[in-house]
């Protein structure tokens, strides 16, 4: 019998614990970076034991990859969804340049809302410019999928579209870098149309 003074423990199911670590490890990384977080500050903030966070992840850089396929994950989505509301009705195959615009535009709105997604992913790619680093190899990946992308999208519209896209996500990136050093103190979405409006002006 459990006396009136004494709580009876709660345990979280694993998909809420693994999200609840996950959610964390953005903050903590985002902070300071992989080399500067441990597995035993995230338990603390997680009111887990080492062992106990390290029986979802296994190990440190496990727990990195999953943090990053994840998000990954999430964005597929987010993308996914954002790309069926602007083609919504379109029976065209390729997106009009005002879709274009529209796509990139929605996932700066998208990322401007997650601060601390948007830090995570900064200092994560300066450090893994080091190819030792655990998630070198991701960030290589990403970029070069997010520049052929990019590069379709905008073909039919510039006569260099691998330029075209080289030089969008280095804004998009660049942008990103600035609003968080300015502590979000400008508006990155409108910002972000003055550069779009340059690269891909609208006839």
């Amino acid at each position: 019998m459990i006396g009136a003074g004494t709580r009876k423990r709660v345990r979280a199911k694993p998909e809420h614990r693994r999200e609840q670590i996950l959610d964390e490890a953005v903050r903590l990384i985002g902070e300071l970076g992989y080399y500067g977080f441990t597995i035993q500050a995230l338990a603390q903030r997680c009111q887990l034991s080492n062992p106990g966070l390290l029986h979802y992840f296994g190990s440190k850089e496990q727990l990195l990859v999953a943090l990053l396929q994840d998000r990954d994950r999430r964005d597929a989505e987010a993308v996914t969804t954002i790309a069926g509301v602007i083609r919504q009705g379109d029976q065209e195959p390729t997106p009009t340049l005002r879709q274009v615009l529209d796509l990139f535009r929605a996932t700066v709105v998208r990322n401007a809302s997650q601060p601390e997604l948007v830090r995570l992913y900064a200092v994560l790619q300066a450090e893994a410019l080091n190819s030792s680093h655990p998630a070198h190899g991701y960030f290589t990946a990403r970029k070069a999928r997010t520049i052929a992308a990019f590069s379709q999208m905008v073909a039919p519209y510039v006569g260099e579209p691998r330029s075209t896209a080289l030089q969008l996500t280095a804004m998009m990136g660049g942008l990103e870098q600035e609003w968080l050093r300015a502590d979000q103190g400008f508006d990155i979405v409108a910002e972000w149309d003055r550069v779009a409006a340059k690269l891909l002006p609208i006839p």
